[in-house]
């Protein structure tokens, strides 16, 4: 197991754990009206002054529905990100057969011909952790 396949998991469970948090943070809106959190419906604890227009029902509810798309939007990416990470990883056949002494160069450094030269094995599936 890669270095990346072992810390690109837990990015990303880092990633969910917060935008899952922040659905249950209750909110203010317009620094008039406290709401509840988004996860439980985002119902208003009080009423608005009589002088404005903000309708205590439909803001909540509007703002904790944006509230709760972003943290569905932010935990997607999230998994897709790491999911290609972990998945796209850029190594050698040798490395992925498991043979460390006969990864003589990396994989790309063939196809690129002389812009590739300086590439050495990529093989981390082999290195020791420190």
């Amino acid at each position: 197991m890669t270095r990346q396949q072992k810390y690109v998991p837990i990015g990303v469970l880092v990633i969910l754990a917060v935008s899952l948090l922040w659905t249950f943070i209750p909110f203010n809106f317009a620094n008039v009206i406290d709401c509840e959190a988004p996860i439980f419906g985002a119902q208003p604890k009080n009423d608005a002054p009589a002088t404005s227009f903000i309708d205590p029902k439909k803001d909540c509810l509007s703002k904790g529905k944006s509230r709760l798309l972003v943290s569905a939007v932010a935990s997607f990416m999230a998994v897709g990100a790491g999911a290609a990470m972990v998945g796209l990883k850029p190594i050698s056949k040798a490395c992925s057969n498991g043979e460390h002494d006969e990864c003589g160069e990396w994989w790309l450094a063939a196809a690129l011909g002389d812009a590739g030269a300086g590439l050495g094995c990529q093989c981390e599936c082999h290195a020791e952790d420190w």
